[in-house]
């Protein structure tokens, strides 16, 4: 994204259909299955690293079985990319996770200073740390929620967490690391504007020092509210030109705050373009 002219390029083909096997999270290649990640893509900047945390393969019966004994199964393993061999990594090379619960777009965020991770599944008994130092993870509390459905962001001077949508309609958190919600009260708009449901996304702009929140509108547009990681207070960022069009099944982690950039990158397409927001200069 930082050159004159971005394209995309393949850094790795894909598996041989022969490999392809069902209901587990590896294929015979012992690169991952397909899988659905919602929140659970990552990059780990330290370590050159993309991360899928801690989900399932696919399951159907159009794909022969496993065979006996098949290591890779369940839902505990993370998938990680090294961009410095262009290949995936074995399958253990991130720490099984070990909590319970639903992985299905459960809370999975990271710090933008540390590169850990944290995470907490649905309907689960559970707040976890993965480490990025260590590859380690630890239970840091008993914080959970049924179920989470969230976008989540990291303010790193103040270690505090926004949280934003739910399953339902659901009003927006500030947690601490612990996953203890620490019970703000939002001015401006107010949490009512920040009511969402459908995959939200936030990400941290370190330059503004604010919260952005991103989610798909009644109108079918993307909508931009800022939230002040001190004050929070809930705003409207004024853009230049249209709203994008909405993207199918909720933002997610498509939004992503580039620093080098200074700005939002969003694909909201399989097939359009990829979309920037300039949000400082």
């Amino acid at each position: 994204m930082n050159v004159d002219a971005p394209r995309w390029e393949q850094l790795r083909a894909p598996s041989a259909n022969e490999a392809i096997i069902n209901g587990t999270q590896f294929y015979l290649d012992k690169r991952p299955s397909a899988t659905h990640t919602y929140y659970a893509t990552q990059f780990i900047e330290s370590q050159d690293r993309l991360m899928v945390v801690a989900s399932p393969g696919i399951s159907g019966a159009l794909f022969p079985p496993a065979p006996p004994n098949f290591a890779y199964t369940g839902s505990a393993r993370s998938f990680s990319f090294n961009l410095a061999t262009g290949d995936w990594d074995d399958p253990d090379h991130v720490a099984p996770y070990p909590g319970q619960g639903d992985f299905t777009a459960c809370l999975c965020v990271k710090h933008p200073v540390t590169d850990d991770l944290y995470y907490s599944r649905n309907y689960a008994e559970g707040w976890y740390r993965w480490t990025a130092a260590t590859r380690r993870w630890d239970r840091l509390s008993s914080a959970s929620r049924s179920p989470w459905y969230c976008g989540a962001a990291i303010d790193p001077v103040r270690n505090r967490m926004l949280t934003v949508g739910g399953y339902s309609p659901t009003a927006p958190q500030v947690l601490s690391l612990e996953g203890v919600n620490l019970g703000v009260r939002f001015g401006g708009l107010g949490a009512e504007a920040l009511t969402v449901s459908g995959y939200p996304a936030v990400v941290y702009d370190d330059v503004l020092d604010r919260f952005l929140c991103l989610f798909n509108g009644p109108d079918g547009r993307i909508k931009l509210l800022s939230v002040h990681p001190q004050t929070w207070e809930v705003s409207k960022i004024e853009l230049q030109g249209s709203e994008p069009m909405a993207r199918p099944n909720g933002l997610l982690n498509a939004p992503q705050y580039v620093p080098e950039l200074r700005g939002v990158v969003l694909t909201n397409s399989y097939t359009g373009n990829a979309l920037f927001l300039r949000t400082s200069l």
